[in-house]
């Protein structure tokens, strides 16, 4: 299904819009839906690299309160524990 909407933009962007998609051998609407898929999925990226940049942060506290430790030297006692 597609659905039809109007949409206003200002005369400078529709006409570099225009000189975009012909240059990319686009009509308006395709080109404005590869403008928007672009920019939701650029979006979702920064949303994971917002939530990786908080796992970072809270590793880096975990680390502050427990502070220095040998990771070898754990799986070393846990192996020989089980």
């Amino acid at each position: 299904m597609v659905a039809k909407i109007n949409v206003s933009l200002p005369e400078d962007v529709l006409q570099e819009m225009d000189r975009a998609a012909k240059e990319a051998h686009s009509s308006r609407s395709a080109f404005l839906v590869q403008a928007v898929k672009h920019f939701l999925e650029e979006r979702e990226e920064a949303k994971r690299r917002q939530r990786r940049q908080e796992a970072a942060e809270k590793i880096v506290r975990l680390a502050d309160e427990i502070g220095p430790w040998d990771a070898a030297a754990e799986v070393l006692k846990w192996r020989q524990q089980h």
